[in-house]
């Protein structure tokens, strides 16, 4: 597991325990759907390793808040980041459930990468539905594997999916008309 490109391309990163990082494929493959990262406040959800939160900083995002349960993962993650006293990187402690529902602040990208067999999918898009962490541009990455189906919620746009062997990556946007 490592930083695909930008400034830390290369670094190596840890992987807490019980974990199920993103590969460096399907990270590659995002990060070309995406575009450019100059300039945007990312949200990683269920950060693990913060493979994706750190890999969008690497390439010119300006902000990443981390939110992960464990305390450990946490450790780990704040030691793959070469700057974790950084202002413009914050680590959550908190259920991603109890975040959406609480913060205030809206961000471009949000990262969700749950632990698959541990997570209502349904619950998870109303909950990203009714959260103001999601603005008019925001992009939300789901990953699931193939046999999860949950629907898209009233307001969110499906615009693009792609499969990588047993995994799906889904991208939404919030509807314009909303």
């Amino acid at each position: 597991m490592r930083v695909n490109a930008g400034k830390w391309k290369g670094r190596s990163l840890s992987v807490p325990k019980g974990t199920r990082p993103t590969t460096d494929r399907v990270k590659e493959a995002l990060f070309s759907i995406l575009g450019s990262m100059q300039g945007l406040s990312i949200l990683d959800l269920y950060a693990g390793s913060g493979s994706l939160g750190i890999e969008a900083l690497s390439r010119g995002a300006v902000s990443v808040a981390f939110v992960e349960t464990s305390r450990q993962a946490l450790r780990i993650l704040a030691g793959n980041l070469p700057e974790p006293d950084e202002p413009a990187i914050e680590f959550i402690q908190q259920d991603v459930f109890e975040f959406l529902n609480q913060t205030i602040h809206s961000f471009d990208i949000i990262f969700c990468d749950p632990p698959y067999n541990k997570v209502d999918y349904d619950e998870l898009v109303d909950a990203f539905q009714a959260s103001q962490a999601v603005g008019d541009n925001t992009i939300i990455m789901l990953e699931a594997d193939r046999f999860h189906k949950f629907h898209c919620p009233a307001g969110l746009t499906l615009f693009d999916q792609r499969r990588f062997g047993d995994n799906l990556i889904y991208l939404y946007q919030r509807n314009k008309e909303v």
